[in-house]
């Protein structure tokens, strides 16, 4: 189904968005923003009978244990206009899936399609008022905002601002560890914000009822609140042109200086890391026995009680052996570029999790020449996804890929264009699905298997997957869904087993066993073009 869309340059966004909220100019402040929303999406919006698509966000996919992303067809029967929301009746569905026939989304969630069965709606202005809003909430928007003083103007503090961030992030005049700063402040500040309400209505419904207010939940409402604020500050500072180009330029004088550091004394000799979590002398003799095994002897060897710590103060390209215990971490640290990460204890006791409560999008993010992770757990916890794979090759030996928290939305390695996996011995358990291969990425599969995971490989055309003794077995949904545009005729998905890969170059199976698959081995799904079933059962193909 065809959308609108709309590419806008820096200027337009900045004309428009001070046309909406300051055209009386008036002052506006943060808790005035909502408002002049509201009327200018009241002139501007249709409110009832159009079509779009309704992109299904995380958490809500979640609560309908569907897979994420999924994206429904939906008809608008009401727009409630002081909310910035709409009541949609669900009138088709890609999958087999169960929802409710009508649902509250915020519009912001919705993008209308160009087909409709009213030709006379004002669909160009109704799509184009949705984008303005939903750049709006989405990169402009903080969540501590409110908090911000009434007297002061909203638009004119920083509006401009933060849509020169964001061109700024986006054409890469902000560096890349600069861009994932921010956004990773950005997330939490949004985590935070919703934590905030939700302990704010439980303080509110134990003060209606009468009950004493548990001390330990506004001691944990106080602390949410300065972290806020902290936040807040730090992106103040970030905000600001200036101050940015000034960290920038002192990061990077101190990455160069680090850099020739590190690189005179790797003249000198080799340098490894090895992480342990204490114990008794003897412990420690046979853990570094065992490390002795996998590293030269010449290394000059560094030993570390935090694994967070030693990501970061190692270099790309060095060797970090991991001891026995939960290992909490938030990133690969310096090891993203390129290095190895291997355990030398038993696999399912050397645990890699996320620190605290990170929102990042995994846990591991890798965009190097080549990494190793061998011989340890990793556990996705909270976050979205275990491992990404963005570039050069990574390699996955003897480990397991899991999520504690077991959920459908869950995956375990993602592989984005042009990256390359290998992986062997491996298992994934836990996860909503396994292994996802994006368009052009490559994957090399040797002795994997699955459990407790709701799907097991989602690919795309063009991608390479080669798997050899492989036990594909026991997922809830598919073993194997492969979205094509190439290998499919006409609107009807097809269901089997490996007699329908024939043809497919894109997938060798070697010695890869199914069975007991909850809904089927192999799944061919129409790709890029939506194949919708709606509601009443009958098929619908549009593009």
């Amino acid at each position: 189904m065809e959308i609108y869309t709309f590419d806008k340059s820096l200027q337009e966004r900045l004309v428009e968005l001070t046309e909406i909220l300051s055209s009386r100019g008036e002052i506006v402040p943060a808790s005035q923003i909502q408002a002049e929303w509201c009327y200018h999406v009241e002139l501007v919006i249709e409110p009832v009978g159009w079509q779009a698509l309704w992109k299904i966000p995380r958490l809500v996919c979640e609560d309908f244990q569907i897979h994420y992303p999924t994206i429904v067809v939906v008809e608008v029967e009401q727009v409630d206009f002081a909310d910035l929301s709409a009541l949609v009746k669900i009138t088709a569905v890609q999958d087999e899936i169960h929802l409710p026939e009508k649902y509250d989304v915020p519009l912001v969630e919705l993008y209308p399609t160009h087909s409709q069965a009213n030709n006379v709606l004002d669909m160009v202005g109704t799509s184009n008022c949705i984008d303005q809003l939903r750049f709006f909430y989405n990169y402009l928007w903080m969540p501590w905002d409110l908090d911000d003083d009434d007297s002061a103007d909203w638009v004119s503090v920083h509006l401009e601002t933060r849509i020169r961030l964001f061109f700024d992030m986006k054409r890469g005049v902000v560096s890349k560890e600069t861009s994932d700063v921010i956004r990773s402040l950005i997330r939490e500040g949004r985590e935070v914000q919703q934590k905030i309400s939700r302990l704010e209505d439980t303080i509110s419904e134990e003060e209606e009822s009468h009950e004493v207010v548990d001390g330990g939940t506004a001691c944990q409402l106080m602390k949410l609140h300065f972290r806020l604020q902290q936040i807040k500050r730090e992106m103040e500072v970030l905000e600001n042109p200036a101050m940015r180009e000034i960290l920038v330029k002192n990061r990077t004088t101190s990455l160069i200086n680090e850099k020739i550091q590190r690189s005179e004394s790797k003249e000198r000799c080799m340098e490894g890391y090895f992480v342990w979590l204490g114990g008794t002398l003897e412990e420690m003799k046979e853990a570094i026995n065992k490390v002795q095994v996998y590293l030269p002897a010449e290394l000059y060897f560094k030993i570390s009680g935090s694994l967070h710590e030693t990501l970061h103060a190692c270099d790309s390209g060095d060797t970090v052996v991991v001891a026995e215990g939960t290992h909490y971490i938030k990133s690969a640290g310096n090891l993203e570029e390129g290095g190895t990460i291997r355990g030398v204890h038993n696999v399912e006791r050397t645990i890699l999790s996320v620190k605290d409560s990170e929102t990042a999008p995994s846990l591991l993010d890798f965009s190097g020449n080549e990494v190793l992770l061998e011989g340890i757990t990793v556990d996705a916890g909270d976050l979205r996804a275990v491992v990404i794979v963005r570039a050069g090759i990574t390699k996955i030996v003897n480990c397991k890929i899991c999520a504690s928290n077991q959920s459908i939305v869950k995956l375990g390695v993602v592989v984005l264009p042009n990256a390359k996996l290998i992986i062997e011995n491996t298992v994934f358990d836990g996860l909503g699905t396994a292994l996802v291969i994006y368009s052009n990425g490559e994957v090399l599969m040797n002795n994997c298997s699955f459990k407790n995971c709701a799907e097991g490989i989602q690919l795309y055309d063009n991608v390479k997957l080669t798997a050899r003794n492989c036990y594909l077995s026991h997922f809830k949904e598919y073993a194997m869904r492969l979205e094509t545009q190439k290998y499919l005729r006409g609107s009807d998905n097809k269901c089997g087993g490996k007699e329908l890969l024939v043809g497919v170059s894109e997938v060798s199976l070697d010695e890869c066993k199914f069975e007991g698959n909850g809904k089927g081995d192999i799944i061919l799904k129409h790709g890029k073009t939506f194949a919708l079933t709606k509601q009443d059962g009958t098929a619908n193909m549009e593009t």
